[in-house]
């Protein structure tokens, strides 16, 4: 079910996107850029009581609106958190240790301020459908627990040159039910 809602939400936030043979043909204030982006994932709230810093990963496409500094921006997006030991002195490995991860698909409304610098700054935000996995190991045995959520993403970044390509860097807040997190992310658009 979730797999299937996942999918559905992907669809839809790349669904503005025209095909490449009609982004071509779109003028130069209404360019579509698509790009990939790695970086940390750190829990916050209760959420980092069971898992530890992680990795982010990250597929965007983006649209520019015409005569104006607003973009759309769909991404599907894989979060795995660190393992956290929970419980110690429970005998020879019999340590508990949680460990999670989240799957997004998420639609974001961005702004572009204007600036006259290389450097570029935008802020955006946004709602997503999340899949949460935990798992606990104790003792050799593992628990595991899933759940799909609505969430809201805010945050901000800034585009700069990188060589012939265009590259950024942006950190935002995300939440969807208990699982709240804040990855700082380095992408490049194609």
């Amino acid at each position: 079910m979730m797999k299937r809602a996942i999918v559905c939400v992907a669809a839809a936030a790349i669904a503005f996107v025209p095909s490449m043979s009609q982004a071509q043909r779109h003028s130069a204030s209404q360019p579509l850029h698509f790009g990939i982006g790695a970086g940390v994932a750190m829990p916050m709230s209760d959420w980092s009581d069971v898992v530890g810093t992680g990795f982010h990963l990250e597929g965007v496409g983006t649209k520019n609106l015409s005569g104006s500094p607003m973009f759309l921006r769909g991404e599907a997006a894989f979060t795995m958190f660190g393992s956290k030991t929970l419980a110690t002195g429970l005998g020879a490995g019999n340590d508990w240790k949680g460990s999670g991860s989240q799957l997004a698909g998420m639609f974001d409304v961005g702004y572009n301020f204007v600036s006259t610098s290389s450097v570029k700054p935008y802020v955006l935000g946004g709602l997503g459908l999340h899949h949460s996995t935990m798992k606990v190991d104790f003792g050799g045995s593992t628990a595991s627990d899933s759940k799909d959520d609505l969430g809201v993403n805010l945050g901000g970044g800034m585009r700069f040159k990188m060589g012939g390509r265009v590259a950024y860097l942006e950190a935002r807040y995300i939440s969807a039910g208990d699982v709240k997190s804040l990855p700082i992310g380095f992408g490049l658009e194609f």
